[in-house]
C-alpha cells in the first residue's frame, strides 16, 4: 500500500475507533449500574441502553477485526492470511493483550448479531459489558501504535 494513502487511511479510522469507543464507554456507564440491582426489571430507557450497548460493542470489535488490524497488516505489506493470523498479528503488536480473548470476543460479536436467541441474550449483555473495557483499552493500544510508527 502507498505509504501516504496508508496514512490517510488509518486517520480516518482512529477517528471513527475514536468515536465508537467514547459512545461504547458512555453505554458501559450507563447499563453497569443496571447489574448492580438484585431483581432487573428494566424500563423501556434502560432496554434501549442495553441493546445500544451491545451494537455498539459489536460494531467496535467488527471496525477493529475488519478495518483497523487489516488496514495496519496493508501498511506493513504483511500477507492477509487467516483471521487467526490477523489476531496473532494484532498481538504480536502489542494491540490486543491476547489472540486467545479476541477469538472470544468475536465470538461474542457473533452472538449479538444473532441476539434473537432470547435464552442467551442476558449472558450476551453481560459478557458485552464485561469486556466493552478491552475494546477501549485495545483502542488506546493502537492509538499508540499508529502514533509511534508514525503513520
Amino acid at each position: 500500500m502507498d505509504k501516504k494513502l496508508g496514512n490517510a487511511l488509518i486517520a480516518e479510522q482512529l477517528k471513527i475507533m475514536d468515536a465508537a469507543a467514547t459512545v461504547l464507554s458512555e453505554s458501559a456507564a450507563r447499563v453497569a449500574p443496571l447489574f448492580q440491582q438484585k431483581k432487573i426489571d428494566l424500563s423501556v430507557e434502560q432496554r434501549e441502553s442495553c441493546e445500544a450497548l451491545t451494537a455498539r460493542f459489536a460494531r467496535l470489535c467488527d471496525f477493529f477485526f475488519q478495518r483497523v488490524f487489516r488496514t495496519i497488516d496493508q501498511i506493513e505489506l504483511t500477507d492477509d492470511g487467516t483471521a487467526i493470523d490477523r489476531l496473532n498479528r494484532a498481538e504480536k503488536r502489542g494491540l490486543i493483550g491476547s489472540a486467545a480473548l479476541w477469538r472470544q470476543l468475536r465470538e461474542l460479536r457473533n452472538d449479538i448479531a444473532h441476539e434473537y436467541l432470547i435464552e442467551r441474550s442476558d449472558r450476551v449483555l453481560a459478557e458485552a459489558l464485561q469486556y466493552a473495557a478491552e475494546l477501549i483499552e485495545t483502542a488506546r493500544r493502537v492509538r499508540e501504535y499508529i502514533a509511534l510508527k508514525g503513520y
